[in-house]
């Protein structure tokens, strides 16, 4: 059964660009993942500040495994403190069907 997950965090400004490129290569390192079948950020058009994650795997063990991975631990790690003013909320689903 799919599982999604969504998060939405507001960047501060003066680490936007760092946000940016670390989300930007964790999407990249992401997308070949096992399970995964979708991983895409996007960036507001009208807030530049504001971020979405939109990701869904086959199954929740595939998301947990994400979770734990090197390329997980590494976009965490390469964000500064203070990089989100509002920390990402996250949101998981789960398919009503297979």
């Amino acid at each position: 059964m799919a599982f999604v997950a969504m998060f939405q965090g507001t960047a501060a400004a003066e680490h936007l660009s760092t946000v940016k490129e670390s989300v930007a290569i964790l999407e990249r390192e992401s997308r070949d993942q096992p399970g995964t079948i979708r991983y895409e950020f996007y960036q507001s058009a009208e807030e530049p500040t504001l971020f979405l994650l939109f990701a869904i795997w086959e199954t929740e063990a595939d998301w947990r495994a994400h979770i734990a991975s090197e390329a997980h631990r590494k976009h965490v790690s390469f964000l500064p403190a203070g990089a989100w003013k509002i920390r990402p909320a996250k949101s998981e689903w789960q398919a009503l069907s297979d």
